[in-house]
């Protein structure tokens, strides 16, 4: 048993100590670097220097507080602190003050021992790596500097900046980072897991689930914002705040699949009401956040990587079943271990979930959404059927399913009657039924042998089931009615079967009542719930059925978009080694078709000149594909709004200027205008000369959403001419009211608070696929170091020595849902998703089943 908590926060004694050893000496060291380097991070800042050295500060001394539980601290924000289109900042962000920061204070506890926890021993620690694994390590860390210094090379060599672009040096500095990050926290992770094993399992999950959490609600907010929640046929896919997709990507599709399984894996182990229902209502929530991704690669993910997890947690449960609780693996906080299906109960729970799939696709159909939500009631009634039922005989079972057939078809066709009579009659029959069912479950007896009873909740169901297809009949008329009756039939014969069958039925027995009922129950209509969103986003909506018809072109548009990506990597050594980080875009640029070219900027300074260097792509360019950039700006008074722009061009270019809602790359309710421009000759072989020109803008509406479901307003700028090039040199914006809403207009702080996109035209940005984009910066070298380590990850968590782990389910589902939407897209170039991969990956490598529970872990 563990001791009761003491001191500080129940944190243990508060002590501090000169450090005495060499691994604290290391960590103080490590403290230091990490420190100078995040403050100088957070002091340079664009929005504020002093907030954010404050907030990292704060950062510092929660980690030093709580450095066994750093995840937690450091997963939890990290959806929701990207705030690249506020700040500029593409190089930095605030991923690396978060990480420093964290660093700084967990490294600096460990050094001066605050805290001090004794460790366990070796063989009891929850995070070791074998002299092997630490090679592997150290080659993946070798390659991917390798990478970096070969990509600041292709880019012209060193030159540091704190705004630079995508064809820049510090874009190599952007695309390696994380594993960097990742590796700079290892050895913190592996103090800490060593120190408590089991609550630094329990602060990397809660992590996770945390992050998950304010992802999908920012991906909530979003909806409601922008769409509305149950629109489907919007050409609107959601990005939430991973401003990283502002020239496309799948940073928001990657996010969620890492991290999705850590919730469902929660949800399977707790036992406590109130933790179950959160975690239910953040699952709920990212199904919600993954579906209106309108991703093929993440709805193929899902199953791919969640099936595989379900498959492990059950042999861990398996084992963990048949050994002695004192010395289990599993975490006994959350309540008794579950004893697994068995297989005909496993059966019978297949066959009820590909039942309700197809009834709900085909009641849908016909019947809509009301339909579907009859239908709904219909499998709630079913999933709380009373273990009672089968306590009478065969027989007696089998009579009560006949008969109940026999009078629920004669109440059902009278109700089918009275529902064409009477107006709304059907959906006022659905609710009777549905209270009919509700009141013989709550007069169920458990221990008594009722046949009778068995007859009335058959019937009861039976008929209720009928009214469901009276519902969709009139509601969709003739259609409604056969399909729906098509799917009433197949739910009938499959509760038939498992009435007369128990061994079928995957909540009968013991666990049907008390904790483990409840939650198996509320777990299958959770699923319910998904299937029915997935079922009424295909149906209800154009756009994914759209997205679904188009994979065929779309896949050949991939491997035209692999082959001319590959084409680009010359000489054996570039394929051994790479190109280097970052550099696909300005190889693809430089290298590729004309129809990859897409826009840039540059910002100069020449003759004391600061100013703008802004060109368009060479591609055709339809409105969305202008390379834009942007400034989110306070709302704007309603009424005419003007610009102000200096500038100067060598030929006649079209400036497109507006004011949108937008979030990042979906403008909506946009005020703008073209402006046409000429050059204008300056002195005698000197550039044109400067021009100054007011625009007026238009009349701008009332911007900025609701207080409930705010939207960001942003001013953008772009040229409608192909291959165009436009310096300015100083812009402002004034609202009806006469503010200027633009900061920095004329770059005096460089790029600070200007941000770009590229809104339709992606595939110039990123090779999309996640291999591949390895392969280009790393080369096969590379890419054979990351693969090795992958599957070797992938091997000790499900057949090895971290099979074991609590964790080891999610960790294996998130690489496998990684890699799927990888497959698709190149992730790694968001230092954000690199990083969670990373630490993911580098994690898996090391993790081992953590010490039983009556084995005491505090020295």
């Amino acid at each position: 048993m563990q001791p009761a908590p003491t001191g500080l926060l129940g944190l243990g004694k508060v002590q501090l100590h000169l450090p005495r050893t060499a691994r604290q000496r290391g960590a103080l060291a490590a403290a230091v670097g990490l420190g100078a380097l995040g403050a100088a991070l957070a002091w340079h800042h664009p929005l504020s220097g002093t907030l954010a050295l404050a907030a990292w500060m704060l950062v510092a001394g929660l980690a030093a507080l709580f450095w066994v539980k750093t995840p937690v601290l450091l997963f939890a924000p990290l959806p929701l602190i990207g705030l690249a289109p506020w700040t500029g900042w593409i190089s930095f962000e605030e991923m690396d003050l978060l990480v420093t920061a964290c660093g700084c204070g967990g490294y600096l506890a460990y050094a001066l021992q605050l805290n001090a926890r004794d460790r366990a021993p070796a063989w009891r620690h929850g995070l070791a790596y074998s002299p092997v694994v630490v090679l592997l390590i150290l080659a993946l860390a070798a390659s991917a500097a390798w990478s970096l210094h070969r990509g600041v090379a292709d880019a012209g060599g060193w030159v540091f900046g704190w705004f630079q672009g995508y064809h820049e040096p510090m874009n190599s500095v952007r695309n390696a980072k994380a594993v960097f990050l990742v590796l700079a926290l290892l050895p913190l992770w592996t103090a800490a897991a060593a120190a408590r094993p089991r609550r630094f399992s329990r602060g990397l999950l809660l992590g996770l689930v945390l992050a998950l959490a304010a992802g999908s609600a920012a991906a909530l907010w979003e909806r409601l914002a922008y769409t509305g929640l149950l629109d489907f046929s919007t050409d609107y896919r959601t990005t939430a705040l991973f401003w990283e997709m502002h020239v496309g990507g799948a940073a928001l599709d990657g996010f969620l699949v890492m991290t999705l399984p850590f919730a469902v894996l929660a949800l399977l182990r707790t036992r406590s009401p109130w933790r179950f229902g959160v975690g239910l209502g953040i699952a709920l929530l990212a199904a919600y956040a993954c579906l209106t991704t309108f991703s093929r690669g993440v709805y193929l993910a899902l199953p791919i990587a969640l099936v595989p997890m379900v498959l492990l947690a059950d042999a861990q449960r398996r084992r963990a079943a048949s050994t002695d609780p004192a010395t289990s693996t599993l975490d006994s906080s959350l309540g008794p271990v579950d004893a697994p299906l068995p297989r005909l109960a496993k059966l019978g729970a297949l066959a009820l979930a590909a039942a309700f799939a197809m009834a709900a696709a085909l009641v849908f159909g016909g019947g809509g959404y009301r339909g579907l939500l009859a239908l709904f009631f219909v499998m709630v009634v079913l999933l709380t059927m009373p273990a009672s039922l089968w306590r009478p005989s065969l027989g007696q079972r089998l009579m009560a399913v006949l008969m109940g057939a026999v009078l629920a078809l004669l109440l059902g066709a009278a109700s089918w009657a009275l529902s064409m009579a009477v107006p709304k009659a059907a959906y006022v029959l659905n609710a009777v039924a549905t209270v009919c069912c509700a009141v013989l479950r709550w007069r169920d007896e458990p221990q008594a042998t009722r046949p009778v009873y068995v007859l009335l909740v058959t019937t009861c169901w039976f008929w209720l089931l009928a009214t469901m297809v009276i519902v969709a009949d009139y509601w969709g008329g003739t259609a409604g009615r056969w399909t729906a009756l098509a799917a009433g039939l197949a739910l009938a014969g499959v509760w038939a079967a498992m009435l007369l069958e128990p061994r079928l039925w995957p909540l009968q027995g013991a666990a049907n009542a008390g904790a483990a009922g409840w939650r198996k129950r509320a777990l299958l209509v959770a699923g319910l719930l998904m299937v029915m969103a997935l079922v009424a986003a295909l149906g209800g909506g154009s756009y994914l059925r759209d997205r679904v018809a188009s994979w065929k072109g779309d896949g050949q548009t991939r491997l035209t978009h692999w082959r001319e990506g590959l084409r680009l990597l010359h000489g054996g050594e570039q394929w051994l080694l790479g190109k280097g980080a970052g550099r696909f875009v300005a190889s693809n640029f430089f290298d590729g078709p004309a129809s990859a070219q897409a826009g840039d900027y540059r910002l100069r300074h020449d003759d004391g000149d600061t100013y703008l260097a802004l060109t368009a792509g060479k591609h055709l360019l339809g409105h969305g594909e202008v390379f834009r950039v942007s400034q989110r700006i306070s709302a704007p008074a309603p009424g005419p709004a003007t610009v102000r722009v200096t500038y100067r061009t060598a030929t006649e270019t079209v400036l497109y200027l507006e004011v949108c809602e937008k979030n990042l790359i979906y403008p909506d309710r946009c005020t703008g205008t073209y402006v046409m421009t000429k050059p204008q000759a300056g002195p005698a072989g000197a550039p044109p000369a400067w021009q100054t020109q007011d625009v007026a803008l238009g009349q701008v509406e009332a911007l900025g959403g609701r207080w409930w479901a705010p939207q960001f307003v942003t001013f953008s700028m772009g040229l409608e001419t192909r291959g165009a090039r436009m310096d300015i040199r100083q812009i402002a914006l004034q609202d009806a009211q006469g503010r200027a809403l633009l900061v920095n207009g004329d770059f005096g702080r460089d790029m600070a608070r200007w941000f770009f996109s590229s809104d339709r035209n992606h595939l110039p940005w990123h090779i999309k696929n996640a291999a591949l984009h390895v392969l280009f910066e790393q080369g096969l070298v590379g890419l054979a170091l990351l693969g090795g380590a992958f599957l070797l990850a992938l091997g000790r968590l499900s057949v090895g020595r971290g099979r074991d782990h609590p964790l080891a389910p999610a960790v294996v589902a998130g690489l496998l849902g990684f890699a799927v939407v990888g497959a698709f897209d190149s992730l790694l170039d968001a230092p954000r998703i690199g990083f969670l991969f990373f630490s993911l990956l580098l994690l898996g490598l090391g993790l081992r089943a953590l010490p039983g529970e009556g084995v005491a872990r505090v020295a």
